[in-house]
């Protein structure tokens, strides 16, 4: 089923909170300078906020695994002084909007990292995303497909659709993510190009590398300045991750490759020769690595195939329908068993994740979907244009 209703919920000077069909996915459509739309979010977001500190950062304090002045001092000012000034503002914009400090704000924003680097965090589990294009689509249009499969801890948490609409002359951002995370996890910039993080740490280790800036703030820069793949793939080229990931790129064009980081170096995977579709998981696929394809814990492989082989079946005939139909498919069983035929999809955790939310982006019309399998079989249409404010 589709819904397209958005309800406003909240303004805020130039911004908008809001509501959908589903109570735990909220659009924010933010206006102005990075600083003004920081303070939007913050206005917005302000509610949603302190449970997420409470779940993911004073754990770790009360635990004893790290003190505030060593979480502030590595993960607060660190984080902050190597940002770019767009990123600076915004934060200084959420801080002075919440009664935040800006150390605060970013040790949440960064609280994922820094489980990580406690070796109290194993992964973002298990990701897949699959682009097509071309003759594989109905009208040529370029359409991808993501699942952001982590902790169940996360459904407690509501889903932002964030969109940015920035006064100085950068692309506009939609990013998905949960509140109080800023960093880019599935986005899209008003030019059409896209990109979408995946867990790297099953092949590049559980480390990070507390000497370089955050990658995930990086990316958000870079899809602020990229018109294409080629503009984006070059800031990729150029840039060393503190944290082993993997990145899906894809744009309109109907161009698709992707980023294999471990925090040494990067290495690009791109489709094979004439091909019109790729699909990204949480293993290295590219063979100069020479490790050889390995499967992971959330099954990486097996994700793999299933998608490749459910895309085959309808090539040719694929729009956003048949895309949402492919990721609606189940990787299990309820009783556990593998699906014969399966999708790639985890309503439920019968492995070591399951499946947070889902997107479908036609890159070339710029509409999304998004579904959280957990919690229903709807699909929310949202029309980018509209927020982008594309007439």
């Amino acid at each position: 089923m589709i819904t397209s209703t958005t309800n406003l919920r909240a303004e805020f000077n130039s911004g908008k909170m809001f509501e959908t069909n589903e109570e735990m996915l909220f659009v924010l459509q933010l206006s102005g300078s990075w600083y003004e739309m920081g303070q939007q979010y913050g206005k917005f977001a302000q509610q949603h906020l302190q449970p997420m500190w409470d779940k993911t950062v004073q754990p770790l304090f009360d635990k004893g695994l790290t003190t505030a002045e060593e979480a502030y001092d590595l993960f607060g000012k660190r984080v902050y002084d190597a940002l770019s000034l767009r990123r600076k503002q915004y934060f200084q914009g959420v801080a002075d909007s919440i009664g935040w400090t800006v150390e605060e704000v970013i040790v949440l924003d960064q609280s994922g990292p820094l489980a990580i680097y406690l070796g109290k965090l194993n992964s973002f589990s298990g990701c897949s995303s699959l682009s097509t294009w071309g003759e594989n689509t109905i009208d040529g249009r370029t359409l991808v497909g993501r699942n952001m499969d982590w902790s169940e801890l996360f459904m407690e948490f509501p889903v932002y659709l964030t969109v940015f609409n920035p006064t100085d002359g950068s692309n506009k951002i939609a990013n998905v993510c949960w509140p109080g995370w800023h960093w880019l996890a599935t986005g899209v910039n008003d030019k059409g190009v896209y990109t979408d993080l995946h867990d790297g740490t099953s092949m590049g280790g559980n480390v990070l590398s507390t000497e370089k800036p955050s990658f995930l703030h990086s990316v958000f820069d870079y899809l602020a300045e990229s018109d294409n793949i080629e503009a984006l793939s070059a800031r990729f080229q150029a840039s060393r991750t503190d944290i082993p990931t993997i990145w899906m790129l894809a744009d309109k064009s109907g161009q698709a490759k992707s980023y294999e980081n471990t925090i040494q170096e990067n290495r690009k995977r791109v489709p094979e020769e004439g091909a019109q579709s790729f699909i990204t998981v949480n293993t290295f696929l590219n063979p100069d690595w020479g490790l050889g394809r390995r499967e992971t814990l959330s099954l990486s492989l097996r994700r793999l195939e299933n998608l490749t082989d459910r895309h085959n079946e309808v090539t040719a005939k694929i729009d956003a329908a048949k895309m949402r139909d492919i990721f609606d498919m189940r990787l299990y069983n309820e009783d556990g068993t593998l699906k014969e035929k399966g999708g790639v999809t985890k309503p439920k955790n019968q492995d070591v994740d399951l499946t947070n939310y889902q997107t479908i982006t036609d890159l070339t019309e710029l509409e999304m979907w998004i579904k959280l399998p957990v919690l229903g079989d709807d699909w929310c249409h949202i029309d980018l244009k509209e927020m982008f404010n594309i007439n």
